[in-house]
């Protein structure tokens, strides 16, 4: 079990495919090692050129010197508030910056590398990558809460594959150390520390949240085929003239009526039928798209064609059909822009905590431990 002042491992870079990666100290030192023991230290400035060779092994050098050959290797930061930079020699991603300690070895002929890092250290990285900077300290109590939570909940979702999290949306997204200058992300996680959303049972809270609901919430068996109690459809006011509150996209027709004959053996030919699928209206969300009988889940129909969320309505322009829609995201739990708007009102982290999760409490963790 993970607890506040321990550390998490996650899975960083996960969505690339990678054979080659440096890493360079931009902050203190750290020590390198390998099963054997002691390899190398890379001082602040050292750059440190990860590959795997044909025998599925890595190559190892450092500043451009042949170090050796490892199955694995591991990463030890000196400080706390040491860290690295993760370089694509190729330009293949993006660079990243991490702190805490690492685990790479060869993978399925990838390298793969876990990074074993503090969980609020992990939760400033989060706040980052899931809410974007530059925005109010109280709401990044609010996400830090909320993701936390998320975070202690899920703590084994990978625990088959051998590490806690990984950093895509699967979890939560995390691309890294926190260094811009705002100070609302570390505020908002230290003023925090330890809190977490619990139920009337004192058991954690199920956390959801997405960037727009629309100016409605789902309910959970609207998304994942799983009721969850708490979630109930409402309506939510905060967020419709948000910037993702509202998308358009336009569809050839004949790849829509081609999608669904192919998979749900719908008989497009019929004019009834072809109407619903060019007509398709919600004023409060549903669950299927067209009608319950003919059973295709509105999830599936965002999944196919890229859409923005599954709150849409359809009508036909020329050879295309128009889907016009309303939020970004599943939209179950707390709507991201919605809570920003309500913070902008004068509204307090509880507040938006105890609007968006119905009969949920904010708990410290360590006091939840002790006393339960």
């Amino acid at each position: 079990m993970v607890i506040w002042g321990q550390k998490i491992n996650v899975r960083v870079f996960s969505g690339v495919d990678m054979n080659r990666i440096s890493l360079v100290s931009m902050n203190g030192n750290c020590q390198i090692h390998t099963k054997e023991g002691f390899l190398t230290e890379l001082n602040e400035g050292n750059q440190l050129t990860l590959r795997l060779n044909s025998s599925k092994k890595i190559h190892v050098s450092q500043d451009g010197r042949f170090l050796g050959i490892s199955d694995s290797l591991f990463v030890y930061q000196l400080n706390r508030l040491d860290y690295l930079k993760f370089v694509s020699p190729g330009n293949q991603f993006k660079s990243r910056k991490y702190q805490g300690d690492f685990k790479i070895f060869e993978n399925k002929g990838s390298i793969l590398i876990l990074n074993d890092i503090l969980l609020d250290d992990y939760l400033e990285g989060v706040l980052a990558s899931e809410a974007g900077v530059n925005l109010e300290t109280e709401y990044y109590k609010v996400q830090a809460i909320i993701s936390r939570t998320y975070a202690l909940n899920n703590v084994n979702k990978h625990s088959f594959e051998g590490f806690n999290l990984c950093d895509d949306v699967h979890c939560q997204a995390y691309f890294g150390h926190y260094e811009g200058e705002s100070n609302g992300i570390l505020n908002g996680v230290g003023y925090t520390q330890g809190m977490i959303l619990l139920d009337s049972s004192d058991h954690k809270f199920p956390v959801f949240f997405s960037a727009n609901c629309g100016g409605q919430s789902s309910e959970t068996d609207q998304i994942w085929n799983t009721s969850i109690p708490a979630y109930t459809s409402r309506e939510d006011t905060f967020c419709i003239h948000t910037r993702q509150a509202n998308w358009e996209k336009y569809i050839p027709q004949k790849e829509v009526f081609s999608f669904l004959s192919k998979t749900y053996f719908i008989d497009v030919g019929n004019p009834n039928v072809a109407d619903q699928i060019i007509n398709f209206k919600q004023e409060n969300r549903k669950t299927f798209f067209i009608h319950p009988s003919f059973g295709i889940p509105l999830r599936d129909i965002r999944s196919q064609f890229g859409l923005k969320s599954t709150y849409f309505n359809t009508e036909q322009v020329g050879d295309k059909i128009l889907f016009k829609g309303k939020g970004f995201g599943h939209g179950v739990g707390l709507c991201q822009e919605g809570a920003m708007n309500m913070i902008k009102r004068g509204y307090k982290y509880p507040d938006v905590l105890i609007y968006y999760f119905t009969g949920a409490k904010v708990s410290n963790y360590r006091e939840h431990l002790i006393y339960r």
